[in-house]
């Protein structure tokens, strides 16, 4: 370590007060032509260093190590191709640069933000568009993979998960793992499939580590589901868990007390059946919940069927 290294850190108030032995830890010798007092100090400094756990040394101008390394790859870029040379791998999703971080903003300007993008979509491919560049959307730079959805786009029912899993993840596919099969298992003992069904998610990114939404992060992806839902017009909601329930009916009551029951979800001037039903985790994990789903599914199958002969809500 270098007199001039010792620049960038602050030494504590009372270095000069420690009592070094003449030979610090390590063979380390003070020899710079400096006063006693003051070598007794710097040897106290880099004992001060050395049990704060400081193992390296660096000087004084900061340095954007991932700027150096993509000028680096530019510049790679730029010479001639070695003919005999095997081409490099190119790099990964998760290994290309990330945007921007996006800048703070109180939570409720990043609601308002939310509500006044989703308002100006057009159609639910600028809907994507907005919402896959939105800033201030959580988990957005944390993700590998932007995933809309799946099925049928302007279907008649709509099912709504809270957010792609790990399988989902790993796979890049919209409703791809476990519990994407259960749902296409309920739909098909309704006889609809992805073809007459659109599957939905309240986030389009995995949140970290499958973590349950935040009534804070609920509340900037609501106008983006709730927008989806006035664009494409169905006729019923599916509502698997907690999250999909809190944004599309706007309530706080948990998903046992909403289970059993029909809904008006109201999306700006378009209202659709919604039916409750217990995650579809939850419903991998305990079969005691499927009878109570199987119940709730016959009835947003009679609701979806009633729509279809001109019943009004």
């Amino acid at each position: 370590m270098t007199n001039k290294s010792l620049k960038l850190f602050t030494p504590p108030r009372n270095a000069s007060q420690f009592s070094p032995p003449p030979q610090a830890e390590g063979g380390v010798r003070c020899i710079m032509s400096s006063p006693p007092e003051t070598c007794a100090a710097l040897l106290a400094l880099l004992d001060w260093y050395v049990e704060s756990g400081v193992d390296l040394a660096l000087d004084e101008a900061p340095h954007d190590r991932y700027a150096d390394g993509a000028r680096a790859s530019v510049a790679s870029l730029a010479e001639p191709a070695d003919p005999v040379a095997t081409p490099l791998p190119q790099p990964s999703a998760a290994e290309r640069p990330r945007r921007a971080a996006a800048p703070i903003v109180a939570p409720d300007e990043a609601v308002r933000a939310a509500e006044e993008e989703a308002a100006n979509a057009r159609d639910l491919d600028d809907l994507a568009a907005r919402l896959a560049d939105f800033p201030h959307a959580p988990f957005r730079d944390m993700a590998q993979h932007f995933l809309f959805g799946a099925g049928a786009p302007s279907a008649r029912l709509v099912a709504f998960d809270a957010a792609p899993s790990a399988t989902e993840e790993a796979s890049g596919e919209a409703f791809s793992g476990l519990s994407a099969k259960l749902l296409d298992n309920m739909l098909a003992a309704i006889g609809l499939d992805r073809a007459s069904a659109s599957l939905a998610y309240v986030s389009p990114w995995r949140p970290p580590g499958d973590k349950a939404l935040t009534p804070h992060e609920m509340a900037i992806f609501a106008p983006f589901a709730r927008r989806r839902v006035e664009l494409a017009r169905p006729e019923v909601i599916l509502l698997f868990g907690d999250a999909p329930a809190r944004v599309m009916l706007t309530t706080k009551e948990p998903v046992g007390k909403l289970r059993g029951k029909t809904f008006e979800a109201r999306c700006s001037a378009h209202i659709a059946r919604a039916f409750v039903f217990s995650s579809l985790d939850a419903m991998l994990k305990s079969a005691a919940l499927k009878p109570a789903a199987w119940r709730d599914l016959r009835r947003a199958a009679e609701a979806l069927e009633s729509a279809s002969n001109g019943a009004q809500l």
